[in-house]
């Protein structure tokens, strides 16, 4: 794809992520074609993030991106109204963008 040559080592995000001293971390994404839930994996492996809580419930993580400082980040979504994977570029993500993983313990 097209998109992936032009941002190939050029895409760098900001990344926060919930919970952690992890804050405005400059990240590379090799591929913004990715699927949002591709992108989320490839983070909780990278930061070695837990998936159970301290309790032992799943933790589910969510992307959203911060618009505004100062502002709640808006949820991207998994998934389109006719249920097609959505990537970053869906979303018109672009490289120096702030996002923020958030993490959501699944009660059991």
């Amino acid at each position: 794809m097209a998109n992936e040559e032009f941002y190939d080592d050029e895409f760098i995000i900001n990344l926060t992520i919930d919970g952690t001293t992890y804050e405005e971390v400059e990240v590379k994404v090799t591929d913004p074609n990715k699927t949002i839930r591709d992108q989320i994996n490839s983070i909780v492996q990278v930061f070695e993030l837990p998936k159970m809580d301290n309790g032992g419930n799943p933790i589910q993580y969510l992307l959203g991106q911060i618009l505004d400082d100062g502002e709640e980040p808006e949820i991207l979504d998994f998934e389109d109204e006719d249920g097609r994977e959505q990537c970053l570029m869906d979303y018109n993500i672009q490289p120096g963008d702030n996002l923020h993983l958030i993490s959501v313990p699944i009660a059991g």
